[in-house]
């Protein structure tokens, strides 16, 4: 892990606080930050949490992906998400050998998988359109948009896909209805429900990758 001893290294504080840092941002990863709550946790500044995010993404690290801020009718969340560069970092920061189907840590796992290979696809297709989520104050949640609400993407570790599943995104396309709408899973059956595709998640990547979205 040569990436983490270049992050001490750089991280201007002593190295409990920055080996501290490391494993809540690895507890919060895939979730919304919040340096108030991540300084606590360490016991640095709220400033100097901004300043370990930044070294993450300067070296490489981790990433942060914004809220998607186009407000039609719901007042919606602005604070980043941040992702390590692979959940690889994750589990071996927080000391994770197996995962389990249909456990919380799975599912975040999964949806990290799947967030890392839209980021990945974006950088190497030297796309112009920025990747974001989508967040009510209110708890209504999209996992990834792509661009102006060009796409719209749920991410659900499920093996098997049910109208609860789609509720979220079916709220996002009312106020963006000429969304096309994605829910990438583990349900082997790919198909269409109403104007949703649903997608194995395999299937997904072997679509992201030969024909783009």
């Amino acid at each position: 892990m040569d990436g983490i001893q270049h992050f001490k290294a750089n991280s201007c504080i002593n190295q409990k606080h920055s080996t501290a840092f490391l494993e809540v941002a690895a507890l919060t990863d895939g979730e919304i930050i919040n340096n108030n709550n991540i300084a606590q946790e360490c016991g640095v500044h709220a400033t100097t949490v901004n300043s370990y995010f930044d070294i993450l993404e300067d070296t490489l690290l981790g990433y942060r992906i914004p809220a998607f801020t186009k407000v039609m009718k719901r007042r919606l969340v602005q604070a980043p998400r941040f992702y390590y560069f692979d959940v690889g970092i994750v589990n071996h920061l927080l000391h994770r050998k197996e995962l389990v189907r249909g456990t919380a840590d799975y599912g975040h796992a999964f949806e990290h998988l799947v967030t890392q290979e839209l980021v990945a696809w974006l950088h190497y297709t030297h796309s112009d359109e920025r990747l974001s989520y989508w967040r009510t104050y209110t708890g209504i949640e999209v996992d990834v948009v792509i661009g102006d609400a060009r796409i719209a993407i749920e991410i659900k570790s499920t093996e098997e896909i049910q109208n609860k599943h789609l509720k979220n995104i079916k709220i996002f396309a009312e106020e963006h209805p000429d969304c096309r709408l994605i829910v990438v899973s583990l349900d082997m059956f790919t198909r269409r429900i109403g104007n949703i595709e649903c997608m194995y998640v395999n299937d997904f990547f072997h679509l992201l990758w030969t024909e783009g979205l």
